[in-house]
């Protein structure tokens, strides 16, 4: 009976751990292969002072054809990929998941582009997708 009882805390010790590990490692992620974002938009923000940077702040959600096709189609294109990495800090949120935020930043559908500058004013956005080739447009005149 004690093995058991060693054997459970054990057990619930490795559970916390995975779970602490999954909550840590959701801050950043590839929003496509080649492209880093974050969903921490605090961190963003501060990145972008440190680096002298815009943050590109993409507002998607789950089974949204267009949030897809911008992120396989346009994030996913190495001339944006070349512009994004070098001029932007990529951060994504959720807008059931964080819809606070979308209403404070007036986001209506998905995907909204909100680009900031380190004190997260609004600097320009992007309602709806758009082909690679415009959004290349969009992100070198900004």
């Amino acid at each position: 009976m004690k093995n058991l009882k060693i054997y459970f805390v054990a057990f619930l010790i490795l559970v916390a751990a995975v779970s602490t590990s999954a909550v840590f490692s959701e801050d950043t992620f590839q929003i496509a292969e080649g492209l880093n974002a974050t969903s921490n938009i605090t961190q963003a923000l501060d990145n972008a002072t440190l680096e002298n940077k815009t943050v590109m702040l993409v507002f998607d959600q789950d089974s949204c054809y267009y949030c897809d096709l911008f992120k396989n189609d346009v994030l996913s294109d190495e001339n944006v990929q070349k512009e994004l990495n070098e001029k932007y800090i990529v951060a994504v949120s959720d807008v059931n998941q964080e819809p606070q935020l979308a209403g404070q930043l007036r986001v209506v559908g998905t995907p909204t582009i909100v680009f900031l500058d380190s004190n997260a004013s609004e600097i320009n956005r992007i309602d709806g997708y758009l082909p690679a080739d415009e959004f290349l447009d969009v992100i070198k005149e900004i």
